[in-house]
């Protein structure tokens, strides 16, 4: 899959989004809906079976479930959103990125969602610190990729340290895409790892322009590490789930409701 622009390369991200947002697709029914063999259509299975993707049963497919929660929350006090929703909210990161862009992406579940979606935007260079995103992009993207550098850690997604953060400062960033797990009373963003939070913090200091993406939030959330101040950030995406309270804060650091749809709400600078 080195050629982005190519037909099976379409054709099996449709089919990944189309398996995300459904119990099962049928080999039959891709077959019909494609205009491809089924033995073309095995063979796409068989594939995204091996980059674990999806989970192949006789003569049907289901999204990998272990994709769904590949970064938990902890103490999240509403339902996480489905699937789909999740795909919605790291998609609207999208009109953020133009062809040609110098991205930093962070890790976790959210920002991975983004990546096969990239694959309409030519001449990008990816800057990845979590290696699982690093093997995804290859896949689906052909395109620069840097990779940090830094430290691993059984209790993070991704390397850190001085040496991921000097590896991230070597490239130059239009835009660094960050996951987040809270917001506290302070309105500073938060991350679920103490090492992803200094390497965020040191992204949004180092790229032009910085968004974050939240799958659930609530105002004042006591778990986490400060990653920056909200009124850093260009913009702020979640689903529409949230308390009052989160509005306020936003609101209160110059952010407010630019654009809602689909469940999802986009924050900007006001």
């Amino acid at each position: 899959m080195q050629d982005h622009g190519s037909s099976p390369l379409k054709r099996r991200l449709q089919i990944v989004d189309l398996a995300r947002k459904s119990d099962a697709v049928k080999v039959e029914a891709l077959s019909a809906l494609f205009g491809v063999s089924t033995v073309t259509i095995r063979n796409d299975l068989n594939y995204l079976e091996q980059q674990g993707y999806v989970v192949r049963t006789f003569g049907r497919a289901r999204y990998n479930p272990a994709l769904l929660n590949a970064v938990p929350q902890p103490q999240e006090s509403r339902a996480t959103p489905a699937a789909p929703l999740l795909s919605l909210v790291a998609g609207a990161a999208l009109h953020w990125i133009a062809d040609g862009m110098a991205l930093f992406l962070g890790g976790g579940a959210l920002v991975h969602r983004l990546l096969p979606q990239l694959v309409g935007k030519p001449g990008l260079a990816l800057t990845l610190h979590d290696l699982s995103m690093v093997a995804t992009a290859r896949q689906f993207l052909s395109c620069e990729i840097h990779v940090t550098g830094g430290a691993h850690s059984d209790d993070e997604p991704g390397l850190i340290g001085p040496a991921a953060e000097l590896g991230l400062r070597s490239h130059p960033v239009d835009l660094c895409v960050i996951e987040v797990s809270g917001i506290d009373a302070r309105g500073r963003i938060l991350s679920q790892f103490a090492g992803a939070a200094r390497l965020y913090a040191a992204a949004v200091g180092h790229c032009s322009k910085a968004i974050s993406l939240a799958r659930g939030l609530d105002a004042g959330a006591g778990f986490g590490h400060p990653v920056c101040g909200v009124g850093e950030l260009d913009a702020f995406v979640v689903h529409h789930d949230i308390e009052a309270g989160v509005f306020d804060l936003l609101a209160e650091h110059q952010l407010r409701v630019d654009r809602k749809a689909g469940g999802v709400l986009e924050f900007r600078k006001a």
